[in-house]
Formats: structure tokens, sequence, C-alpha cells
């Protein structure tokens, strides 16, 4: 019998095209791998011929229950990270680990993305080796490179000396403040019959492992000195397709690609999308203003309608593997895909964080000389048009961000962390 290995993952496209990657590669080396996660993506992991586990909430659920639309949810994600585990993690906790332990029944190792929350109580409760994944260096909260968040500016990477220890206190007090959250978990561990933990919810996942793996591009940020034992990133684990199976380029995208000089792309991935505002009106402003073609990814829901001439596409949905390498620069809110997707690309980056990680990737990208970032508030024709034509004339960005291309597509994050899984397996 072949072995079984449940990968558990929550959130937006970002969460789960990774464990997408990482589950088509261990079923290729003769895994039964099985994906647990929200029921909004059963036809897509079905239709790659890997097994599908609900775990609530779903979004309807959420929607339902919370009396909000999933832009309301999404504003008020971005707005406080209160909301996020207060609202949304903690009261489905006792539910997704339900959940989880009926999809892990048989299986050999449970995979759990760092907010998946209900994944490393189910591994605790079925008593099966648990691997934690990071898929983004965000999570790992290093002192050494800590993650950038508007609340402390602060922080930044260090060797040692002063500024290390300023990361160090700062972690702390972090810690010490989010640990009402692991104190409210207490309750749902004794309904499940486990005993009480002071492990921090969010900073302890990693460390409380069998395994822990950075699934992410060490571009990003590479292995620190105060990483769990045994840590290590692997890479980006790439995936990308709209419903499963090849990735399909649009037709009409195609074809207005092909039709002149590469376009400024500009899209809000999968999540800050819902709360648009006037990010496309304002990006086809400032592609005009510098006289460049645009194709604007809206989204699902948005308006296509935005594309008003022969300079511009709108699309709800294109492959950002095949669509990045075409345009001159790419314009998005620094999810930890995209932006990985941009990397790979070999284009220069405009990141415009909208909430969580989103910030600290925007960081990176412009650490890494391959972009700038702009702030939300300050998204408007007038200083964009300025910034990216200040991109576009930058030689040295352009050539760094070709050249950090280069190693990032030799990446396979999802081969390396399937071989580390199946050693750890065979131990």
């Amino acid at each position: 019998m072949s072995p079984r290995v449940l990968l558990c993952t929550a959130g937006s496209l970002g969460d789960l095209h990774p464990f997408l990657a990482l589950g088509l590669e261990l079923q290729a080396r003769g895994v039964t791998a099985e994906i647990a996660t929200s029921i909004e993506y059963q036809g897509k992991v079905e239709a790659e011929g890997l097994g599908f586990h609900e775990v609530r909430p779903g979004m309807a659920q959420l929607e339902a229950d919370l009396g909000m639309d999933l832009a309301r949810i999404t504003r008020a994600v971005a707005r406080s990270d209160r909301f996020l585990f207060e609202t949304i993690v903690l009261p489905y906790l006792e539910s997704s680990t339900r959940d989880v332990v009926t999809a892990a029944k048989g299986a050999d190792v449970v995979v759990g993305a760092t907010f998946a929350a209900g994944a490393a109580m189910a591994a605790e409760l079925t008593r099966i080796p648990y691997v934690c994944v990071a898929l983004q260096p965000t999570v790992i909260f290093s002192a050494y490179d800590p993650p950038f968040l508007p609340k402390t500016p602060w922080l930044g990477p260090a060797t040692g000396g002063l500024k290390l220890g300023l990361n160090r206190a700062t972690l702390a007090l972090a810690k010490a403040s989010t640990a009402h959250w692991s104190r409210s978990i207490n309750p749902v561990r004794a309904r499940l019959g486990l005993g009480p933990t002071r492990a921090n919810f969010l900073f302890d996942g990693a460390e409380r492992a069998d395994l822990a793996l950075g699934l992410y591009s060490s571009l990003l940020g590479p292995a620190q000195p105060d990483a769990p034992p045994g840590f290590i990133v692997t890479g980006y684990a790439a995936y990308d397709s709209e419903a499963g199976g090849p990735a399909v380029m649009p037709p009409a995208l195609d074809a207005f690609l092909a039709q002149g000089d590469p376009p400024l792309v500009f899209t809000l991935g999968s999540a800050a999308v819902h709360i648009a505002d006037d990010f496309y009106a304002e990006s086809l402003k400032a592609a005009r203003h510098l006289g460049r073609r645009a194709v604007l990814l809206v989204g699902p829901q948005g308006d296509t309608g935005l594309a008003d001439g022969p300079d511009v596409i709108a699309v709800a949905y294109a492959p950002f593997s095949t669509l990045f390498p075409r345009a001159a620069a790419v314009v998005h809110q620094g999810g930890v895909g995209t932006t990985q997707q941009a990397l790979r690309a070999g284009r220069p980056q405009l990141v415009v964080p909208h909430l969580g990680d989103q910030f600290d990737n925007a960081a990176r990208v412009a650490r890494l000389g391959c972009g700038r970032t702009l702030r939300r508030d300050l998204y408007r024709a007038g200083p964009l048009s300025g910034i990216l034509g200040a991109i576009l004339g930058d030689r040295a960005m352009v050539e760094t961000s070709r050249r950090i291309g280069d190693a990032a597509i030799r990446e396979d994050g999802a081969a390396v962390a399937a071989e580390r899984i199946l050693s750890f397996m065979r131990r």
C-alpha cells in the first residue's frame, strides 16, 4: 500500500497553489496525496486527481455566519489582525480540527500550512507525525530577518549588536501581546481531549512540529540561525491553473499580447481584488499617461468593461507563469504567490500592499533591488505614472530583475519539499 499524506491549507489561492504543486509532486513519487481545505476549492483539487476533504469554514459559511459579504470580510481583515484571529480562525478552530481528524484517518503524515489552524491539533489528537509548512518568511518571526510590519517599521535585518537585541525585544513583546489568543485555545483543547498548552498560536507552530519547511524562495529569505531545528527553505512550489489541469492563457489575451509592445500588468491576486476600489481605474490612467498598453486582471467579480480601447484588455484570470514574462513590469498587491511568480518572470515590480504578509513581501522585493513599493492610500495616476516611468527607465533594476528571474526559475520547491517529507517518513 502506498504511503498517504494529508495536506492541509487555508486561505487564498496563494495558500492553495503551493499545496497543489506539492501534492502533485508527492503523487508522482507514488504517494497518495490528499488535500484538506475549504469547500470552494474542491473542484480544482479533484481536477488534478488529488483527494479532497472539506475543512470548515467555507467562504459561504463565513459570509452567512458573519452577515458580511466577501468584500466586507476582506476589508475587516485588512484593518485588523484581531478580526482574522478572533472572528475567523479561533471561533472555527474546534470544527476545523474535527474535520482534519476525520480526514487524517489512515494517513502516515499530516502536512499543515501555518494558518491551517486545525492541522497541528488534529495530528496531536491522532498521534500522526506533523510537518509544518511556512508559505512566506513573515511567519517564521526571525530576529535576524524579522517581518516588516507597518506598526513596527524599526524592524529590519540584523546580524548582531543593538539591532538584533531590538528585534528580539520587539518580537518577544508581540508574542506576549498575542498570548491571550493562545490561552483561548485551551478550552477547545479540553473539549477535544487534549491537555492545556502554553505554546503561542502564532509564533510556535513550526517549533512544535516534527518537521518544518519553508515552501518559498530563499531569495525572499534564507533560513536564519534562529530557525526551528532542521528547518530548510525549499524554494517556491509553482502551480498556476485556473480550474485544474494545464494552465491556459485566454485566447483574447494571447492575441492582445502578440499585437504590440510588452504591456504593464496590473493585478490584485485573489484576495485584495475584492477591495480593489479605484485600483484599476487609476492603473489605466497611469498606463495611458506613459503611453503603455495595459493588462488588467480584475478577478471573477471584476469589471471587464474598464477595457475601453485597443490599448487595454481586462480579464478575470490569467496564468501568471505565462503572462508575467511577457510584461514590461508587474504591479501587484504583494501576495506571496504573486510576488514569487513575478520574481520567476524576471520583470521589475511595483508592490502595493493591502493586508497581512504583503507589507513584508513588498519590503523584500525592494531589498532585492527588483522593484519598489507604494502605499495603497497614495495609489493615484499621477504619482503612479512617475514611479512606473522611473522603474521602466532603471536599467539596473531591469537587469537585477532578469538575473533574479534566472535564479528563481531554477527552484523546484515542490520536489525538494516532497523529498524531505519522504525522507522524514522513511526515518
